[in-house]
């Protein structure tokens, strides 16, 4: 398939690209090429890969295998990521997905995920898993190599209704794309006003959780204050920024009309099983277990 300015990812282009990586992006050219199954993808594809992984060449052929496969091994997670289709809206209507305006000192981006409706019976596990990866791939493309990310949930609204809305084929793909797939640099978790029923959750999530993620969890029973500067935060948090509402707003309108065409051609980046030289086994995600991307844990 011809590119365009879609099949890229970042939609606006990769302003500088690092100097002194060639060698690294060579060997990952090469490798790909031997490698028939993963598709044609650009240098810019190859330098996020890299940079995610603080540019090792061998954790980062471990994220592109575990990223294309999963996208095609899951496609009630990966496919249909038009933002104006009903599922997706839904999703779009029942929770605010937002990156703050402003960085942490250390140049990390924020992102807050809560819900904005708290009717449990109106969630759809996998679609939210699906509008959550849309919006991420979003933000790695307008961030471009960000130094690292906080990501904030907050609980307030969560019931035990909702648990029971999670289904565990889409948990366990999404559990894997987050530490293996996902190229990122992730610095920290913090899961805000947590729940009465928070060991529930730990004890459905904990088992696909490797150590390295663990670590970078952080519960607060308080709200977003107590865990990053309140200069940065929201108004309804206490902060000087625009409400939680309006950066919704905001972005959702940035992602149905600027990225929406982009999100829909992204569904071709994918493996071709038909074109695998060596079968996986059925636990070919193991081998990714010890490596988890190499994070740096701060």
């Amino acid at each position: 398939m011809a590119a365009t300015k879609y099949s890229h990812p970042f939609l606006n282009g990769l302003k500088s690209i690092p100097e002194g990586r060639d060698d690294e992006i060579q060997e990952i050219r090469e490798w790909m090429k031997s490698q028939p199954h993963l598709p044609y993808i650009s240098d810019e594809y190859i330098i996020l890969f890299l940079h995610s992984n603080y540019f090792k060449v061998k954790e980062t052929k471990d994220t592109i295998e575990c990223y294309f496969t999963l996208r095609n091994n899951s496609p009630d997670l990966f496919s249909n990521r038009d933002p104006l289709s009903p599922r997706n809206k839904t999703v779009l209507d029942i929770a605010h997905m937002v990156a703050l305006p402003r960085q942490t000192e250390e140049g990390y981006h924020i992102l807050l995920y809560r819900l904005s409706d708290f009717d449990y019976s109106k969630l759809n596990f996998a679609d939210a898993v699906r509008v959550f990866c849309m919006f991420n791939d979003i933000k790695l493309s307008e961030d471009r190599l960000s130094e690292g990310y906080i990501v904030i949930f907050d609980m307030k609204g969560c019931s035990l209704g909702h648990i029971t809305r999670v289904t565990l084929p889409a948990l366990r793909a999404f559990m894997q794309y987050i530490q293996n797939g996902h190229p990122c640099r992730l610095k920290k978790i913090h899961v805000v006003h947590t729940v009465s029923f928070i060991n529930q959750v730990m004890g459905l999530v904990k088992p696909l959780i490797h150590s390295n993620l663990l670590n970078l969890l952080n519960f607060s029973s308080d709200g977003p204050a107590s865990v990053v500067d309140k200069e940065l935060l929201p108004e309804d948090y206490g902060g000087p920024e625009p409400p939680v509402k309006k950066l919704h707003e905001e972005q959702r309108r940035n992602m149905e009309e600027n990225y929406r065409e982009w999100l829909i051609e992204s569904e071709i980046f994918k493996v071709d099983e038909k074109n695998r030289i060596k079968k996986p086994s059925k636990g070919m995600f193991a081998s990714f277990t010890s490596s988890f991307k190499s994070l740096d844990i701060d």
